[in-house]
């Protein structure tokens, strides 16, 4: 592989950034970009990825045209987080989301799952998986993060973080963790507005870097920023932390003494831009010493990138060895994880991913992380002879970060084997109108016990009001939650309820075994559920398992 200072100023600039491109096949914009402008990394999303096979002769082709351009390859890297967020959603092994990770808390399953995915991520040709996050989600309000994250515990937080963490870098592949400084107490989303924490530096120091000071003493690799403001760091302003010299180079580089690759989180994001625009952003993230920018969408938006760091070392903003320092470490870390390219055939490949293994430990991990809470003994049980009504909710996407779901299973078919007596099913609307709640509330009470699920409540308050309907019906009701279980919170009269935090089929299968009493509900809730004391629902008071009031 060429070192830093066989490269030309515009090679150097082009290992600097990392973009995104629309389709299945490379287009002209990402041909371009590789070809004329040297860029260093490829980011996939699910717009670029259809199945394994087409995965891997994609990254082959691109791995091809940066080889050609410049003798070094490329770095190629998705959000293979697990759950919702997951861009190769088929014929591969898939992590369960990370609050279920949380709430089955078995470091041992958890880093061989992972490095198991990382493997197979591998074989695809994906070098880079920005995962995990260790943000801690000490705020129920939480747009962007919620079950992204292990839970509201900081120590807890770290030692998962560091098992996946070690697990992908063992499994071939470069590990980001994520969002530095720490993007779980912001209830506002990145990527329309700037999120600012007002803690002070100490709250700072014993919640939110806690994962991240933890991962760094252990080897991790790269760290991806956050896209937020906080003032106490940045002389009282809010300056988002990918761009402050504060934080990425005072806070990161010297006082937690991290030296690997620092990754910013897309710059396309309203967060980071406004009032200023893309390629100002990438100069300002660069001087506050990052290494790696992502520019994800938009190709006019990465000439930009590129036209910006050019003019900023011309003008005297940028040195080049500022730039050399960032290109050092991008190539001794390309020498570490990506080497040299072997191509490997699809009938080869092929053979290597789904490893049965791996799709065994994982499994382990959802069947533990199952989690009931019973307020009256076993009430999280059906009984088999009693007529029986599931209401499932339709489950989209919640966030930007999010695509829409790849599987569409829903719990009856896997309750259907073990209820003897009547067992109907309604998938209702995710918000549910007051018509459709009427309807389904007069329908349960032809049967003698009703599973309601429910998926992000904070966009869908009709899921709340559909579930107070049943309670008050007299029937036995057991809700269950498939994301955040802070949703539940609402529901002080519920006699019990699971939570199963994703909606994946091996999942609802596990939880069709704790429903009917053929497995024990092993999971540890890891986030506290709010206090409910203010009429109507909202939450009045709320402490996280940190022991830490949440400040906004």
């Amino acid at each position: 592989m060429r070192t830093c200072h066989e490269l030309t100023l515009k090679e150097k600039i082009g290992q600097l950034l990392m973009a995104g491109f629309e389709g299945f096949t490379p287009d002209a914009n990402i041909r371009d970009l590789l070809q004329n402008h040297f860029i260093g990394g490829v980011v996939l999303f699910s717009r670029n990825v259809d199945n394994p096979e087409q995965a891997l002769y994609l990254t082959q082709e691109l791995h091809k045209m940066a080889m050609d351009a410049t003798g070094i390859p490329l770095w190629i890297g998705t959000d293979q987080e697990g759950g919702m967020v997951v861009r190769l959603r088929q014929g591969i092994a898939q992590l369960p989301a990370a609050m279920a990770l949380g709430a089955a808390h078995d470091l041992v399953l958890l880093y061989e799952a992972a490095k198991g995915t990382a493997e197979e991520l591998k074989m695809l040709g994906i070098n880079m998986n920005f995962a995990p996050v260790v943000d801690i989600n000490v705020n129920p309000r939480n747009p962007i993060i919620d079950v992204r994250s292990f839970g509201d515990n900081a120590e807890i937080v770290a030692e998962l973080g560091i098992a996946a963490m070690h697990g992908f870098q063992d499994g071939g592949v470069a590990s980001v963790i994520k969002h530095f400084p720490g993007h779980g107490d912001t209830d506002t989303d990145s990527h329309a507005e700037l999120p600012v924490l007002r803690h002070s530096l100490d709250r700072l120091r014993s919640v939110e870097l806690v994962p991240f000071r933890r991962c760094v003493q252990v080897g991790a690799e790269a760290v991806m920023t956050a896209h937020i403001g906080i003032p106490i760091l940045t002389g009282g302003e809010p300056v988002p932390a990918t761009i402050s010299h504060e934080i990425l180079t005072g806070l990161l580089r010297e006082e937690l003494d991290f030296n690997g690759i620092i990754v910013t989180d897309c710059m396309e994001m309203d967060a980071v831009t406004q009032g200023i625009g893309v390629g100002e952003a990438v100069v300002r993230a660069m001087i506050a010493g990052a290494d790696l920018i992502l520019v994800s969408h938009t190709y006019e938006s990465q000439l930009e990138a590129v036209a910006a760091l050019e003019q900023a070392v011309a003008d005297g903003r940028l040195t080049e060895d500022r730039i050399n320092a960032s290109v050092d470490r991008i190539l001794h870390l390309k020498e570490c994880r990506i080497g040299e390219l072997r191509a490997h055939s699809w009938e080869y490949t092929r053979t290597l991913l789904e490893n049965p293994q791996t799709l065994q430990t994982i499994e382990r991990l959802r069947q533990k992380s199952i989690t009931a809470v019973n307020r009256e003994s076993d009430f999280c049980r059906l009984s088999p002879g009693v007529d029986t009504l599931v209401l499932w909710p339709q489950i989209t996407a919640a966030s930007k970060s999010e695509d829409e779901p790849a599987y569409d299973d829903t719990l009856g078919k896997f309750l259907l084997p073990y209820i003897t007596a009547k067992l109907t099913e309604r998938v209702y609307g995710s918000s549910p109108s007051p018509n459709e709640i009427a309807a389904l509330a007069t329908e349960g009470e032809e049967y003698g016990q009703i599973v309601v699920g429910i998926f992000h409540t904070a966009s869908s308050p009709g899921q709340i009001d559909l579930v107070r309907k049943l309670l008050a019906g007299g029937v036995k009701v057991i809700p269950v939650s498939l994301r955040n279980p802070v949703d539940l919170a609402v529901f002080p009269e519920a006699k019990g309820f699971l939570c199963c935090y994703e909606h994946h089929p091996h999942t609802l299968q596990a939880l069709s075994h704790v429903l009917m009493g053929i497995s024990e509900p092993d999971g540890i809730m890891p986030v506290a559920i709010p206090d409910q004391r203010a009429e109507g629902g909202e939450i009045n008071e709320y402490h996280s398992a940190s022991g830490l009031e949440s400040a906004t």
